[in-house]
């Protein structure tokens, strides 16, 4: 008998005192799910994030109303009496010729299309009020990220046959996964 010969006999008796069959799923804890392979997809029941956003710290505004900003030719724009932070729902409309301060994560105001980044902005005092000196242009989208754009609802966020790790379990939105 040759070595080849023994090594496919050694395997074939190994292979036959095995069994090699799917263990039958279960259903368990999040946080016992770690590093076990998982019987089912799992699709994300939400966008994530589940609005659009700002992705820097600046001013909402209508992209139309900075068309040809620059340096030599800034645009004004009348400021709106509020400021959107993370976490808070925009109360004001950001209408032609307004704009609203918005931190990064804050949710884009109905009306804004955009944000002009704060270091491409000076603030002046007018006898009206407040207003933004917009110096450089934007177009529809700059500075958002729109909703779903993290993850869409309906992507699999966790696949059927992969192992489960903290990044994909971070990221279930069930306690419980088979």
């Amino acid at each position: 008998m040759t070595d080849n010969q023994s090594v496919r006999k050694a395997r074939k008796r190994f292979e036959s005192a095995i069994n090699l069959e799917p263990l039958p799923s279960e259903i368990v804890r999040l946080e016992n799910a770690l590093e076990r392979v998982l019987a089912s997809s799992l699709a994300a029941p939400n966008d994530v994030p589940a609005f659009d956003r700002s992705g820097v710290d600046g001013f909402a505004v209508r992209a139309a109303d900075t068309t040809g900003s620059s340096d030599r030719t800034p645009r004004r724009l009348i400021l709106n009496a509020e400021v959107i932070a993370c976490g808070h729902a925009p109360m004001l409309e950001v209408r032609a010729g307004t704009t609203t301060a918005i931190a990064t994560g804050g949710v884009i105001p109905r009306g804004a299309d955009a944000v002009v980044m704060i270091e491409h902005t000076d603030v002046l005092e007018t006898p009206e009020g407040p207003m933004i000196v917009v110096r450089r242009a934007v177009g529809p989208g700059q500075a958002v990220s729109f909703a779903g754009s993290d993850i869409a609802r309906g992507e699999a966020v966790l696949r059927r046959g992969r192992r489960a790790c903290v990044a994909r379990l971070a990221a279930s939105p069930r306690r419980r996964l088979r």
